[in-house]
């Protein structure tokens, strides 16, 4: 195919993608149909078929897209990081990197968590083994740090994790762009999670008498 027809093929693509995450997050997956794709993406129906052979592909492509792009904003940004950087560094990289993808990607994002439970089993089933990779890289990570010394040896890693990428992706629904900088966001994320909420008197006031 040639190279100007292969640029307007993914152009047409992306706008179809865009259009369809846009209706997604609005409507859920079971009140979608197509043909208001079709109509957000400004393209007849019938043209979707030829990208898309079904509603259920369609989303999975949605789903998909949002965490590829998580998972390339982080890595991107990890690799860029020299080879010395400090375990607390990488993490708080990768923070920043993956809240800058959600609100980049705001539409994908929140249609992941409107269609949640509405997706049919084995488009769900194809999608979380690419969410379990991404879960992946965030485990490495604190793995790595724990081995550093940086985590407390007593900490469940897949809880932190967990939690740590629940509060991060609901940024999405509360970040106003005239707001504080997201670069104020991220650190004070990375804060809250890497030295707790608790000062260290407060900690040992916290303990339990013997």
């Amino acid at each position: 195919m040639p190279r100007r027809k292969t640029a307007k093929v993914e152009l047409s693509r992306g706008r179809l993608l865009d259009a369809a995450a846009h209706i997604f997050r609005e409507r859920g997956y079971v009140g979608t149909t197509m043909r208001a794709i079709a109509q957000d993406a400004g393209i007849e129906a019938g043209s979707i078929y030829y990208h898309y052979k079904s509603k259920d592909e369609l989303i999975g492509a949605v789903l998909d897209f949002g965490i590829v792009e998580l998972l390339s904003s982080v890595t991107s940004a990890l690799s860029q990081l020299p080879a010395d950087a400090t375990p607390r560094l990488r993490i708080e990289t990768a923070i920043s990197a993956h809240v800058s993808a959600i609100l980049d990607n705001g539409d994908y994002m929140l249609a992941m968590r409107r269609v949640f439970g509405q997706v049919p089993a084995a488009t769900w089933r194809r999608h979380m083994r690419l969410r379990e990779s991404y879960g992946e890289v965030w485990s490495k990570l604190l793995s790595s740090a724990r081995r550093a010394g940086v985590v407390r040896t007593d900490a469940d890693l897949t809880l932190a994790r967990l939690f740590l990428l629940g509060g991060l992706n609901w940024t999405v629904e509360w970040y106003k762009p005239k707001g504080r900088p997201i670069r104020t966001v991220t650190r004070a994320f990375s804060t809250l999670i890497l030295d707790g909420l608790l000062v260290p008197r407060a900690r040992q006031a916290r303990k339990p008498k013997k």
